[in-house]
Protein backbone atom coordinates (compact mmCIF):
# COMPACT_ATOMS: atom_id res chain seq x y z
CA UNK A 1 0.00 0.00 0.00
CA UNK A 2 1.58 3.41 -0.80
CA UNK A 3 2.44 5.51 2.14
CA UNK A 4 2.20 9.45 1.72
CA UNK A 5 4.70 11.35 3.87
CA UNK A 6 3.78 14.44 5.61
CA UNK A 7 5.22 16.40 2.55
CA UNK A 8 2.85 14.61 0.02
CA UNK A 9 5.53 12.49 -1.57
CA UNK A 10 4.28 9.33 -2.37
CA UNK A 11 6.35 5.97 -1.75
CA UNK A 12 5.73 3.64 -4.43
CA UNK A 13 8.29 1.34 -3.12
CA UNK A 14 6.94 -1.64 -5.01
CA UNK A 15 7.00 -0.38 -8.38
CA UNK A 16 10.01 2.02 -7.91
CA UNK A 17 11.59 -1.27 -6.93
CA UNK A 18 10.63 -2.62 -10.18
CA UNK A 19 12.54 0.30 -12.07
CA UNK A 20 15.35 1.06 -9.93
CA UNK A 21 17.87 -0.54 -7.51
CA UNK A 22 19.75 2.11 -5.33
CA UNK A 23 23.36 1.36 -4.51
CA UNK A 24 25.18 1.82 -1.20
CA UNK A 25 28.80 1.97 -2.49
CA UNK A 26 30.70 3.45 -5.84
CA UNK A 27 30.61 0.99 -9.11
CA UNK A 28 33.81 -0.13 -10.08
CA UNK A 29 35.28 2.16 -12.68
CA UNK A 30 35.45 0.69 -15.88
CA UNK A 31 37.88 2.99 -17.99
CA UNK A 32 41.00 5.12 -17.12
CA UNK A 33 40.52 8.68 -19.13
CA UNK A 34 44.29 9.86 -19.80
CA UNK A 35 46.06 12.35 -21.82
CA UNK A 36 45.72 10.95 -25.50
CA UNK A 37 44.72 11.75 -28.38
CA UNK A 38 41.44 11.04 -29.96
CA UNK A 39 39.85 10.60 -26.74
CA UNK A 40 36.09 12.13 -27.11
CA UNK A 41 35.43 12.33 -23.43
CA UNK A 42 38.43 14.77 -23.01
CA UNK A 43 37.90 16.32 -26.15
CA UNK A 44 34.02 17.29 -25.40
CA UNK A 45 34.96 18.00 -21.84
CA UNK A 46 37.98 20.63 -22.86
CA UNK A 47 35.78 22.21 -25.74
CA UNK A 48 33.69 22.99 -23.04
CA UNK A 49 35.69 23.92 -20.07
CA UNK A 50 37.52 26.24 -22.62
CA UNK A 51 34.18 28.29 -23.84
CA UNK A 52 33.62 28.68 -20.19
CA UNK A 53 37.74 30.35 -19.59
CA UNK A 54 36.30 32.93 -17.03
CA UNK A 55 34.94 30.06 -14.48
CA UNK A 56 37.72 27.45 -15.12
CA UNK A 57 38.82 28.21 -11.52
CA UNK A 58 35.42 27.41 -10.15
CA UNK A 59 35.50 23.87 -11.67
CA UNK A 60 38.85 23.10 -9.39
CA UNK A 61 36.57 24.58 -6.52
CA UNK A 62 33.89 22.23 -7.51
CA UNK A 63 35.65 18.61 -7.60
CA UNK A 64 37.01 19.93 -4.53
CA UNK A 65 33.81 20.85 -2.99
CA UNK A 66 32.03 17.90 -4.09
CA UNK A 67 34.70 15.06 -3.44
CA UNK A 68 35.58 16.14 0.04
CA UNK A 69 32.08 15.62 1.33
CA UNK A 70 30.79 12.30 0.08
CA UNK A 71 32.73 11.33 -2.11
CA UNK A 72 32.82 12.33 -5.82
CA UNK A 73 29.02 11.77 -6.35
CA UNK A 74 27.68 15.18 -7.56
CA UNK A 75 25.70 15.61 -3.89
CA UNK A 76 26.90 19.10 -4.59
CA UNK A 77 25.32 20.11 -7.52
CA UNK A 78 21.33 18.86 -6.00
CA UNK A 79 18.56 21.86 -5.31
CA UNK A 80 16.59 18.88 -3.29
CA UNK A 81 16.53 15.01 -2.34
CA UNK A 82 13.94 12.50 -1.63
CA UNK A 83 14.60 13.32 1.85
CA UNK A 84 15.55 16.98 1.82
CA UNK A 85 12.17 17.49 -0.73
CA UNK A 86 12.13 21.39 0.46
CA UNK A 87 16.35 21.71 -0.06
CA UNK A 88 18.67 22.76 2.65
CA UNK A 89 21.16 20.86 0.50
CA UNK A 90 25.17 21.26 0.03
CA UNK A 91 24.57 23.84 -2.21
CA UNK A 92 22.97 25.22 0.69
CA UNK A 93 26.09 25.77 3.05
CA UNK A 94 28.28 28.70 3.35
CA UNK A 95 30.91 26.74 2.55
CA UNK A 96 29.74 26.50 -1.00
CA UNK A 97 29.20 30.11 -1.41
CA UNK A 98 30.14 31.17 -4.90
CA UNK A 99 30.54 28.12 -6.58
CA UNK A 100 30.52 28.09 -10.47
CA UNK A 101 30.03 26.67 -13.53
CA UNK A 102 27.44 24.24 -12.31
CA UNK A 103 25.53 24.86 -15.66
CA UNK A 104 28.36 23.58 -17.68
CA UNK A 105 28.29 19.93 -16.41
CA UNK A 106 25.01 19.34 -17.98
CA UNK A 107 26.19 20.98 -21.54
CA UNK A 108 29.34 18.23 -20.84
CA UNK A 109 26.85 15.49 -20.61
CA UNK A 110 24.21 16.48 -22.60
CA UNK A 111 26.94 16.96 -25.45
CA UNK A 112 28.46 13.73 -25.16
CA UNK A 113 24.84 11.99 -24.71
CA UNK A 114 23.82 13.50 -27.91
CA UNK A 115 26.92 12.10 -29.50
CA UNK A 116 26.11 8.12 -28.10
CA UNK A 117 28.26 8.65 -25.08
CA UNK A 118 26.95 8.35 -21.50
CA UNK A 119 28.64 9.46 -18.28
CA UNK A 120 27.42 10.36 -15.19
CA UNK A 121 27.03 14.24 -13.30
CA UNK A 122 29.99 12.82 -11.09
CA UNK A 123 32.01 12.17 -14.22
CA UNK A 124 31.77 15.33 -15.39
CA UNK A 125 32.86 17.43 -12.73
CA UNK A 126 35.74 15.13 -12.19
CA UNK A 127 36.46 15.53 -16.41
CA UNK A 128 35.98 19.26 -16.05
CA UNK A 129 38.26 19.96 -12.84
CA UNK A 130 40.88 17.97 -14.90
CA UNK A 131 40.66 19.82 -17.88
CA UNK A 132 40.39 23.69 -16.22
CA UNK A 133 43.82 22.94 -14.61
CA UNK A 134 45.38 21.50 -17.97
CA UNK A 135 43.87 24.70 -19.37
CA UNK A 136 44.85 27.02 -17.03
CA UNK A 137 47.94 26.52 -16.67
CA UNK A 138 48.57 26.49 -20.44
CA UNK A 139 49.35 22.74 -20.92
CA UNK A 140 51.56 22.20 -17.98
CA UNK A 141 49.00 19.96 -15.72
CA UNK A 142 48.26 16.67 -17.11
CA UNK A 143 47.17 14.15 -14.84
CA UNK A 144 44.83 10.56 -15.04
CA UNK A 145 41.76 10.44 -14.00
CA UNK A 146 39.40 6.93 -13.21
CA UNK A 147 36.51 6.85 -15.44
CA UNK A 148 33.68 7.18 -16.62
CA UNK A 149 31.67 5.40 -14.10
CA UNK A 150 31.27 7.13 -10.99
CA UNK A 151 27.61 7.05 -9.20
CA UNK A 152 25.47 9.86 -8.64
CA UNK A 153 24.16 10.07 -5.14
CA UNK A 154 20.89 10.78 -4.04
CA UNK A 155 21.90 12.27 -0.25
CA UNK A 156 22.76 15.44 -0.05
CA UNK A 157 22.09 17.97 2.91
CA UNK A 158 23.50 21.43 4.54
CA UNK A 159 24.53 19.88 7.69
CA UNK A 160 27.57 17.67 5.82
CA UNK A 161 29.95 20.31 4.58
CA UNK A 162 31.00 21.52 7.78
CA UNK A 163 32.01 18.12 8.70
CA UNK A 164 33.83 17.53 6.24
CA UNK A 165 35.58 20.92 4.35
CA UNK A 166 37.97 22.98 5.66
CA UNK A 167 37.00 26.70 6.09
CA UNK A 168 39.02 29.57 5.56
CA UNK A 169 39.60 30.38 9.52
CA UNK A 170 40.93 26.71 9.89
CA UNK A 171 43.89 26.07 11.91
CA UNK A 172 46.34 23.68 10.56
CA UNK A 173 45.43 20.72 13.23
CA UNK A 174 42.16 21.05 11.77
CA UNK A 175 43.55 21.02 8.00
CA UNK A 176 45.70 18.26 8.30
CA UNK A 177 42.65 16.19 10.78
CA UNK A 178 40.06 16.98 7.61
CA UNK A 179 42.93 15.74 4.84
CA UNK A 180 43.40 12.57 6.47
CA UNK A 181 39.90 11.02 7.17
CA UNK A 182 40.37 11.52 3.54
CA UNK A 183 43.60 9.77 3.55
CA UNK A 184 45.06 12.98 2.00
CA UNK A 185 48.27 13.58 3.53
CA UNK A 186 50.43 16.69 4.56
CA UNK A 187 51.92 17.06 0.74
CA UNK A 188 48.56 16.98 -0.47
CA UNK A 189 47.09 19.11 1.43
CA UNK A 190 49.92 21.87 0.59
CA UNK A 191 49.93 20.87 -3.03
CA UNK A 192 45.74 20.96 -3.21
CA UNK A 193 46.39 24.60 -1.50
CA UNK A 194 48.46 25.97 -4.54
CA UNK A 195 45.07 26.35 -6.63
CA UNK A 196 44.25 29.15 -4.77
CA UNK A 197 46.77 30.87 -6.90
CA UNK A 198 43.80 31.68 -9.53
CA UNK A 199 40.57 32.82 -9.33
CA UNK A 200 38.71 35.63 -7.08
CA UNK A 201 37.67 36.02 -3.25
CA UNK A 202 34.43 37.92 -1.70
CA UNK A 203 35.87 38.21 1.80
CA UNK A 204 37.64 40.36 4.12
CA UNK A 205 41.06 38.72 4.73
CA UNK A 206 40.73 36.52 7.67
CA UNK A 207 44.44 36.58 9.49
CA UNK A 208 43.60 35.79 13.04
CA UNK A 209 46.97 33.61 13.10
CA UNK A 210 48.67 36.37 12.17
CA UNK A 211 46.73 39.93 14.15
CA UNK A 212 49.21 42.44 12.48
CA UNK A 213 48.23 41.59 8.67
CA UNK A 214 44.98 42.62 9.06
CA UNK A 215 46.71 45.98 9.02
CA UNK A 216 49.83 45.05 6.65
CA UNK A 217 50.67 45.94 2.66
CA UNK A 218 49.14 43.79 2.28
CA UNK A 219 46.12 44.39 3.29
CA UNK A 220 45.52 47.85 2.18
CA UNK A 221 46.00 46.16 -1.50
CA UNK A 222 43.33 44.29 -1.09
CA UNK A 223 41.58 47.44 -0.44
CA UNK A 224 42.59 49.10 -3.60
CA UNK A 225 41.89 45.98 -5.43
CA UNK A 226 38.19 46.04 -4.40
CA UNK A 227 37.96 49.74 -4.92
CA UNK A 228 38.56 48.88 -8.42
CA UNK A 229 36.68 45.95 -8.98
CA UNK A 230 32.95 46.06 -10.67
CA UNK A 231 29.64 44.19 -10.61
CA UNK A 232 30.62 42.35 -7.57
CA UNK A 233 33.51 40.74 -9.76
CA UNK A 234 35.79 40.23 -6.09
CA UNK A 235 39.70 40.55 -5.52
CA UNK A 236 42.11 38.55 -7.66
CA UNK A 237 43.31 36.05 -5.14
CA UNK A 238 46.71 35.91 -6.19
CA UNK A 239 48.49 39.20 -5.40
CA UNK A 240 50.72 38.52 -8.68
CA UNK A 241 47.70 38.87 -10.61
CA UNK A 242 46.39 42.47 -8.95
CA UNK A 243 46.54 45.67 -10.79
CA UNK A 244 50.19 47.34 -10.73
CA UNK A 245 49.02 50.01 -8.09
CA UNK A 246 47.63 47.35 -5.64
CA UNK A 247 50.88 45.18 -6.42
CA UNK A 248 53.35 48.14 -5.26
CA UNK A 249 51.07 48.90 -2.53
CA UNK A 250 51.27 45.81 -1.44
CA UNK A 251 55.05 45.63 -1.60
CA UNK A 252 55.31 42.01 -3.12
CA UNK A 253 58.72 40.72 -4.20
CA UNK A 254 58.37 38.25 -7.56
CA UNK A 255 61.26 36.20 -6.48
CA UNK A 256 61.39 34.97 -9.86
CA UNK A 257 57.56 34.62 -10.43
CA UNK A 258 56.33 34.88 -14.31
CA UNK A 259 54.92 38.08 -13.16
CA UNK A 260 53.24 38.10 -17.18
CA UNK A 261 51.35 34.59 -16.37
CA UNK A 262 48.48 36.64 -14.70
CA UNK A 263 45.22 33.88 -14.15
CA UNK A 264 47.77 30.98 -14.47
CA UNK A 265 47.82 27.91 -12.33
CA UNK A 266 51.21 27.73 -11.09
CA UNK A 267 53.42 27.76 -8.30
CA UNK A 268 53.53 31.35 -7.33
CA UNK A 269 50.83 30.78 -4.49
CA UNK A 270 53.78 29.72 -2.29
CA UNK A 271 55.86 32.57 -3.15
CA UNK A 272 52.87 35.04 -2.34
CA UNK A 273 52.41 33.07 1.08
CA UNK A 274 55.41 33.11 2.37
CA UNK A 275 55.64 37.00 1.87
CA UNK A 276 51.95 36.51 4.28
CA UNK A 277 50.08 37.36 0.88
CA UNK A 278 47.06 35.34 0.90
CA UNK A 279 43.48 36.10 1.83
CA UNK A 280 42.72 32.81 3.93
CA UNK A 281 44.08 32.07 7.74
CA UNK A 282 44.25 28.43 6.42
CA UNK A 283 46.61 29.45 3.74
CA UNK A 284 48.84 31.19 6.38
CA UNK A 285 48.34 28.21 8.95
CA UNK A 286 51.03 26.28 6.54
CA UNK A 287 53.60 28.65 6.62
CA UNK A 288 53.89 27.52 10.81
CA UNK A 289 54.92 24.26 10.48
CA UNK A 290 57.86 23.17 9.68
CA UNK A 291 56.83 20.32 7.47
CA UNK A 292 54.66 22.42 5.49
CA UNK A 293 56.99 25.40 5.42
CA UNK A 294 60.22 23.36 4.04
CA UNK A 295 57.54 21.82 1.39
CA UNK A 296 56.16 25.20 0.10
CA UNK A 297 59.55 26.66 0.10
CA UNK A 298 60.30 23.64 -2.12
CA UNK A 299 57.43 24.26 -4.66
CA UNK A 300 57.98 27.70 -4.66
CA UNK A 301 61.62 27.23 -6.15
CA UNK A 302 61.15 23.82 -8.38
CA UNK A 303 57.86 24.48 -10.27
CA UNK A 304 58.02 20.94 -12.23
CA UNK A 305 58.58 19.66 -8.05
CA UNK A 306 55.27 21.12 -7.92
CA UNK A 307 53.52 20.07 -10.87
CA UNK A 308 54.06 16.53 -10.10
CA UNK A 309 53.06 16.99 -6.51
CA UNK A 310 49.77 19.00 -7.68
CA UNK A 311 49.12 16.21 -10.27
CA UNK A 312 49.58 13.21 -7.65
CA UNK A 313 46.67 14.94 -5.08
CA UNK A 314 44.47 15.82 -8.03
CA UNK A 315 44.30 11.84 -9.00
CA UNK A 316 44.18 11.08 -5.32
CA UNK A 317 41.20 13.65 -4.92
CA UNK A 318 39.19 12.33 -7.87
CA UNK A 319 39.68 8.55 -7.28
CA UNK A 320 40.15 7.56 -4.41
CA UNK A 321 37.78 9.18 -1.67
CA UNK A 322 35.86 7.01 -0.44
CA UNK A 323 31.77 7.49 0.55
CA UNK A 324 30.82 7.83 4.17
CA UNK A 325 28.31 5.54 5.32
CA UNK A 326 24.25 5.51 4.39
CA UNK A 327 25.34 6.54 0.75
CA UNK A 328 22.63 6.24 -1.50
CA UNK A 329 23.26 6.41 -5.48
CA UNK A 330 21.34 6.67 -8.24
CA UNK A 331 20.77 3.40 -11.13
CA UNK A 332 21.93 4.74 -13.62
CA UNK A 333 22.40 8.84 -14.09
CA UNK A 334 20.68 11.83 -12.97
CA UNK A 335 18.29 12.71 -16.00
CA UNK A 336 19.48 16.39 -14.87
CA UNK A 337 22.45 17.30 -12.44
CA UNK A 338 20.43 19.39 -9.79
CA UNK A 339 17.85 17.05 -9.49
CA UNK A 340 17.34 12.62 -8.22
CA UNK A 341 15.74 10.81 -11.01
CA UNK A 342 12.55 9.65 -8.78
CA UNK A 343 10.84 11.65 -5.62
CA UNK A 344 10.98 8.48 -3.80
CA UNK A 345 13.10 5.55 -3.15
CA UNK A 346 12.71 2.14 -1.62
CA UNK A 347 14.18 1.26 1.69
CA UNK A 348 17.34 -1.34 1.74
CA UNK A 349 16.87 -4.04 3.81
Amino acid sequence: MAKRNEKGSVFLVAALAAVISVLAAQATLVVAVGYTDGDKIQKVVYEEVMKAKAKAPGFIRLVFHDCFVRGCDASVLLLKTPTNPDGKTEKDSPFNGGLRGMEVIDIIRNRLLASGTKISCADAIVFAAREAANILSNGNIKYPVDGPGRKDGVVSSIDDPPNFLPSPSSKFVDLLARFKVKELNMTDLVALSSAHCIGVFHQTPIMSSNASKTMSTYALAVAEEASTSTNGAGVKINVRDMGEKARNISMYQPNQVNMSAVGVLDNSYFNANVQNMVPFDSDFELTLNGTTLKLMNDYKKDAKLWKVAFEAAMTKLSNTLKAPAGSLFEEGYRVKCNATNYDAYPHQA
